[in-house]
């Protein structure tokens, strides 16, 4: 954590020395850690925070600052889903003891029901969400579907830093531990929910 704590304290530094390119490099920061393989290694924080804080400060343009990470996160996904799309089923052997025909259909069948929902919430859930596109572009979720529910949910998921930063800048760290807290307990209580549900419903068929 101190570790990602100075690698984005750094990457303002450099954001506020370099005005003019630092929307670039926001784009690509966005649209890399979204991607597939590559975003396991990059944490979109260290690009988020940053931006949102200098634009809160009147360095950087909160409009641009928005586009920027937002369009980027909007393509890396696509590229993701692309990618699944074009190379997502090879993986599948009947053989194999995970990636094997019959977990490819409840995959087909998962994001046939869910797949819409999974594409939004994905964005909120970080550790999920440069997974996800490639999934949807292998289980051949229709792209139209596909893209408005994601312009909503990288929308939403980028948008959460970039308000919290660009109004409560000072209180930044503080306020998105609180709310990551209570996405914690939201998220847990939603899964235990859904738990009792499930067990209802099976049981009455």
């Amino acid at each position: 954590m101190e570790l990602l704590k100075n690698i984005a304290e750094n990457m303002g530094t450099f954001l506020a020395a370099h005005t003019l390119l630092s929307y670039a490099v926001l784009f690509f920061g966005s649209y890399f850690e979204t991607l597939i393989g590559v975003g396991f290694f990059i944490y979109g924080e260290i690009f988020f925070i940053p931006g949102a804080l200098l634009a809160g400060a009147g360095v950087l343009n909160i409009w641009l600052v928005a586009f920027a990470l937002i369009v980027g996160g909007i393509l890396g996904d696509s590229t993701s889903f692309a990618l699944g799309r074009r190379w997502g089923t090879s993986i599948f052997k009947e053989d194999n003891k995970i990636f094997n025909h019959t977990n490819y259909q409840k995959g087909l069948d998962f994001f046939a029901k869910y797949g819409t929902k999974a594409v939004f919430f994905a964005r909120l859930l970080g550790p999920v969400s440069w997974i996800t596109p490639f999934l949807a572009g292998t289980y051949k979720v229709p792209y139209p579907r596909f893209l408005g529910y994601n312009v909503a949910g990288v929308t939403v998921g980028i948008g959460q830093f970039l308000i919290i930063g660009y109004f409560f800048g000072s209180n930044f760290n503080a306020i998105l531990s609180s709310v990551k807290q209570d996405a914690a307990v939201v998220g847990g209580i939603t899964v235990l929910v859904a738990a009792v549900y499930y067990i209802i419903k099976r049981n009455k068929g």
